[in-house]
């Protein structure tokens, strides 16, 4: 028995692909402009400070954070959670 393909899921194909391409498209054009804005050269980069406002200025300012301060913080900042969370355990 030999069978003849029909011409019904070629089309079916074609549809889907197209409704693909359409939506792919509609998605690009919407996040195109905020990745033009974004890549545009001379636009600084935000940096988020992340509750470390000297972390982000030295970032913002083309230096590196000074990282024994930041461990120091930190180690500070367990010490205070050690002692506040020491009479609940």
């Amino acid at each position: 028995m030999s069978s003849k393909g029909g011409g019904f899921g070629y089309v079916l194909a074609l549809a889907v692909l197209l409704i693909l391409l359409f939506l792919s498209v509609r998605a690009w054009r919407s996040a195109a402009p905020a990745a033009a804005q974004a890549l545009k050269p001379g636009t600084p980069a935000t940096v988020p400070d992340h509750g470390q406002t000297g972390a982000g200025k030295e970032v913002r300012s083309g230096g590196l954070p000074d990282t024994k301060k930041m461990g120091e913080n930190t180690d500070s900042h367990v010490q205070e959670i050690n002692e506040v969370t020491q009479g609940r355990d």
